[in-house]
């Protein structure tokens, strides 16, 4: 079967600038749409590599993190996964809000409650033992 996601990727971050690209990500992220939230992250950091917008790549790339975490896509990574989120977050200044309209927050804001009041939270606390005994 043909894998069509890298000319998607390459077709989406020509077309669209990289902040509209990563908002719409973070729409299909709090639609709990994986799939196409990953697709969106991808085409937004190929856009702004291009542009070199290094900030707000960085803020992707934690979102990104996020996602993979909160959709279980990666479960027997999960703790790494949410460590290395909070270890990010600790070098942003600020983020985009995981709830629309996606307003900047102080990174430091999100760090204490991403997991949490995240949409597929929920699914993703069922191990957030593993986590706290890790973060000890």
């Amino acid at each position: 079967m043909l894998d069509l996601k890298p000319l998607a990727i390459r077709t989406l971050s020509l077309l669209s600038r990289g902040a509209v690209l990563h908002r719409s990500a973070l729409k299909a992220m709090h639609e709990r749409r994986w799939g196409d939230a990953e697709l969106r992250f991808e085409a937004a950091a190929r856009r702004y590599r291009r542009d070199l917008d290094v900030e707000p790549l960085a803020r992707l790339r934690v979102h990104q993190m996020m996602a993979q975490v909160l959709s279980g896509a990666e479960s027997g990574r999960r703790v790494e996964r949410c460590l290395e989120v909070e270890r990010r977050l600790s070098q942003l200044e600020s983020i985009e809000s995981l709830e629309p309209p996606f307003a900047p927050v102080e990174a430091r804001t999100m760090l204490a409650s991403w997991l949490a009041d995240a949409p597929g939270a929920s699914e993703a606390q069922e191990t957030s033992g593993d986590f706290e005994r890790a973060a000890a």
